[in-house]
């Protein structure tokens, strides 16, 4: 593996780990601000300090920062919900504790805001990836 599939994984992977975790007890949002920030502050610093040659290396330092972008709109979001729905918004996606993904199952909890919220962070994710990724 080299260093931007590094950066690739972990821009997908801490993103989507902390989407699925980010209601468990233990995942609390100073723990996720501090992964996101040190993920942050490590690309930054190999963005400005160590002047990356290599597009696998900028690839690995841009995918550090990804996280980043994914909490901030997490917290919009649920900024938004919570002004809406007196909640936070529901997270619309198979294996997803907050549903019942069953055969032929019904979600009447679920809003149309929550599955506009739930897609809107994968498309954020995935499309500031790709962006990162053709202008590297």
């Amino acid at each position: 593996m080299d260093n931007g599939e590094i950066g690739i994984t972990i821009a997908i992977g801490v993103s989507f780990f902390i989407l699925y975790t980010r209601k468990k007890k233990w995942m609390k949002e100073k723990i996720v601000w501090l992964i996101c920030i040190g993920l942050l502050t490590i690309g930054l610093h190999g963005f400005l300090f160590l002047k990356p040659t290599f597009r696998t290396d900028k690839v690995l330092y841009f995918g550090l920062c990804i996280p980043t972008v994914y909490w901030i709109f997490d917290r919009i979001f649920k900024r938004i919900s919570v002004n809406i729905h007196k909640r936070d918004f529901i997270l619309f996606l198979r294996y997803s504790d907050e549903i019942n993904d069953g055969l032929g199952a019904k979600n009447p909890h679920v809003k149309t805001s929550d599955k506009i919220f739930t897609f809107g962070l994968l498309i954020i994710t995935i499309v500031t990836l790709i962006i990162g990724l053709e202008t590297i």
